[in-house]
């Protein structure tokens, strides 16, 4: 079966920068996680020194109510209000434990592995890109399949794009047409909406990421600025720890 695309010319360009911001996207992925692989151990310590303060800091809120009052502060109640305020936070700081041990894992691959996985995604998606082709959208099996091979490229496994290719081929196939003409509407206004959205991916986070992971400088004053942050933290932990104790009268 072959896919022909009609769009008055402009198709070529579309086409390009769709698979460049796939491309980019891609990367900007992999930059966070080499980010995170660098850094993730600091940011998840200062991270978790915040959530800290943020305890303390509802804790001395919670005791000064009751102290307004002329109470005594219910420390079991306290607790369990606290508890239940700092849950979001503490599953927040799991999530960034767990990303950062599964950065861990991340292994590189060879320039020939790379280059076969770049080519076997663009085949597939000039086939089934949800903004290339209808028949994504009209064929759920070809859907499902499309959500594969993005996944697969999306996590460089070479294996599964190469099965999830031979998958492709032969859904389409089974098809039963001799051609499927496609025409992108407004093409125009797509392509500039995706120069729009190359620029910002390049231009931030995680993207920028690059420049910090590829200037040795910039990594040491990047661990510096978390290392400063995290001192100021501690110090910070220390004074409202001892404004607790006060409130409290040493209970805790």
């Amino acid at each position: 079966m072959e896919i022909v695309h009609i769009a008055a010319g402009d198709y070529p360009k579309y086409e390009a920068l769709l698979l460049q911001r796939d491309q980019l996207k891609k990367e900007a992925l992999l930059y966070r996680r080499a980010y995170i692989r660098e850094f993730g151990e600091l940011i998840n310590k200062v991270f978790e020194k915040k959530i800290e303060c943020i305890r303390l800091k509802k804790s001395i809120a919670f005791c000064q109510i009751a102290r307004n009052k002329g109470q005594k502060p219910d420390i079991a109640a306290m607790n369990e209000y606290i508890a239940q305020q700092m849950k979001e936070y503490r599953q927040q700081l799991d999530d960034m434990v767990n990303e950062l041990n599964s950065t861990k894992k991340d292994t590189t691959i060879s320039p020939a592995d790379a280059k076969e996985i770049k080519a076997i995604y663009r085949k597939i998606a000039r086939q089934l890109h949800p903004d290339m082709s209808t028949l994504t959208a009209e064929h759920p099996e070809l859907r499902e399949l499309w959500e594969h091979a993005s996944l697969a490229y999306e996590c460089n496994d070479l294996k599964l794009l190469r099965e999830t290719d031979f998958l492709v081929q032969q859904a389409i196939a089974q098809l039963g047409e001799e051609s499927f003409t496609v025409t992108i509407p407004d093409i125009g206004s797509r392509i500039a909406e995706l120069e729009q959205e190359i620029h910002t991916i390049i231009t931030t986070e995680p993207y920028s990421y690059k420049l910090v992971l590829d200037d040795k400088d910039e990594t040491a004053d990047r661990k510096a600025a978390y290392e400063t942050e995290l001192t100021q933290y501690t110090e910070y932990e220390k004074q409202l720890r001892q404004q607790l104790d006060i409130l409290t009268g040493g209970a805790l």
